[in-house]
This record gives structure tokens, sequence and C-alpha cells, in this order.
């Protein structure tokens, strides 16, 4: 496998492929905030730089919580900040028989078996055996319990160390038996999972670069695996910092971020390019939003965010790793 430095990724970019592809992947359960606009501004500049297409993907395979509308209300934001993608948007919720696709090819490797494990049964396994790893006791690896219904499909991992170099954060290793374990990636009544979803996802738009928040980064190693049994391409990855308040917490829809104000384009512009470490124009009070955008293409980099996981709002100055 080839491993390069942070100055051989940021140079050759646009040479690894014919042409570098990105997205960003809200998911309708609220609003974009600062911290959701920071990450869609920075996949945004790091394809528009390079000359890539930047595409939008609304992440709705939840449909129990995707507000009603919000699809709308996300697409008209990124439009107001002039974040426009290059191809119509993809709806992931539209993809289920791909998914099933996967799933099933999956299932006949037997690289994936069903499972009768709730997670009341795995919680009261740990707190009988406190000394174990916490990761899938393995229940069902053989089979399922015949007096249980079907809960979820798991991914059966082995012994092999996944291992990647973010364009960020530089470079990772997991191996799955030892930090999860087997996993789920859909539900019995085929609730397919973020893991297979995203694998398939970008698999099918052609994603070539990943560019999103670090909170994810820890997914990374599951869908490097998902893309392996699958025989499918792994992109690069480059995990942006999360955007926290004062008190070091995500700024998240959960957690009732406020949602960004489209009144204020240029301003949020300046706050996003600020928290990405992007230098700003003498003039970025004054000039057009189309102005600062156009600058932040053209000088676009990821050198100052290098090994740096949060970023903090208050003062827009980039903190050290929390």
């Amino acid at each position: 496998m080839l491993y390069l430095n942070h100055q051989q990724l940021e140079i050759g970019f646009e040479r690894l492929v014919l042409k570098l592809r990105s997205r960003f992947a809200p998911s309708p359960t609220g609003p974009l905030h600062m911290g959701s606009l920071a990450t869609a501004l920075g996949s945004y500049l790091h394809a528009r730089h390079y000359g890539g297409a930047w595409l939008i993907r609304i992440d709705d395979i939840d449909q129990a919580r995707a507000v009603k509308n919000m699809d709308r209300e996300i697409l008209e934001c990124l439009d107001a900040h002039l974040l426009q993608a290059d191809e119509p948007v993809y709806y992931s919720a539209q993809h289920s028989a791909d998914y099933k696709a996967q799933l099933e090819q999956l299932v006949s490797k037997r690289v994936v078996f069903r499972c009768s494990c709730s997670r009341r049964d795995i919680k009261d396994h740990f707190r009988q055996h406190p000394d174990e790893t916490p990761v899938y006791p393995g229940f069902c690896r053989d089979a399922p319990a015949a007096d249980k219904p079907i809960r979820s499909y798991r991914a059966r991992v082995d012994s092999r160390l996944i291992q990647f170099e973010d364009a960020i954060q530089g470079f990772q290793s997991e191996r799955l038996a030892e930090s999860v374990g087997d996993f789920v990636i859909c539900g019995a009544r085929q609730n397919y999972n973020y893991q297979l979803a995203t694998v398939v996802d970008d698999h099918l738009q052609q994603i070539s670069h990943v560019v999103r928040g670090a909170d994810l980064i820890n997914s990374t190693a599951r869908q490097i695996y998902l893309q392996q049994l699958l025989g499918l391409s792994t992109p690069v990855y480059m995990h942006l910092p999360v955007v926290v308040d004062q008190a070091g917490q995500k700024l998240s829809k959960q957690q009732g971020a406020e949602p960004v104000d489209r009144r204020s384009v240029r301003n949020n512009l300046r706050i996003a390019l600020t928290l990405l470490g992007q230098p700003l124009p003498k003039e970025a009070f004054r000039v057009t939003p189309q102005t600062l955008l156009a600058e932040a293409i053209e000088n676009w980099t990821s050198e100052p965010l290098t090994g740096v996981e949060k970023v903090m709002t208050k003062g827009n100055k980039i903190c050290s790793p929390m």
C-alpha cells in the first residue's frame, strides 16, 4: 500500500485521479450551523482549488429523524453562500435497492452474518464481565439464537490492520477486531446503517476524496474494511477539524447549535474561512462574497490544519487538539 506525506498529498491531489470528486453530505435533521458550513466550505474549496467536482448528498437514510423540507432549507442555505453543486443533488434514501444488492453480496460471501443480539444483551454481558474488552462478543457469529428474532446484520471482522494516511490528521491505524468487533451495517427490516450506505454512496457518486469532519474519522476504518470486502476503491480521506463551542462541545443540531443566518453571507464565509485557517483579504469586511470565495479558492491550503482535531468559535482562532 502506498503512503504519502502531507506535502505529497497536497501537491499530488490533482494527479491521483483524472478529476477530483468530493462531496458534502448533510443529514436533513436540522438547519446548517457554523460547524457544518465550515465543513461544506472546506470540501468545496478543496475541490474547486484542484479543478475538481463538488457534489451534494442528502444523507436521509434515517427517515425517522429527517425533518420535512429540511433538505430544501439546507440547499437554499448552501446556495445563499454560493456553494453550488456540479451535479444534481443525490438523495441516499432513493438508493435502498443499491444497499440491498451490496448487503446480499456480503451475506453470500459469508462476511456478514445475521445477529439476534439486542443492545441490552450486549450491555448485560459486559456488566457481568467488566474485565473484557468492550467489543461485540461474537454471540451470533456461528448462528443467531434460535429463540430470538433477527435484529441486525453484522460485518464479520478479521485480524487485519486497517491503515490509511489522512491528509490532515496524518497516519491512522486500527484493528477492528480489537476496537469494535463485528459491527452492524443493517437492521433486520432493511434499516441500512451509515457505514454501509456511505460506502455504497461514495462508490455510486465516484467520490475520489472524502473531505469531512474529524468526528467521523473513527468510522473510516470500518468503511475501508467494507470497501475491501466489496472490492471497491478507497478514496483519499481528509478530516477537517470539528468546530466546538467555548465548553469544548461539538456544535451540533442535537445540542441546539444556532442556525446559520443567510442574511450574513459575507460574515459567515469570513468566520468559516478563519476556522479553516485560511488567510483573509485585507478588505475582508468590504469585498463581495463572490470575491471572498474566489480568493479563498485560489489560496486554499490545508497546511494550517495539519493535526488539528478541533477549532473553537471564540475569537475564530484555531485551537490545539482537545
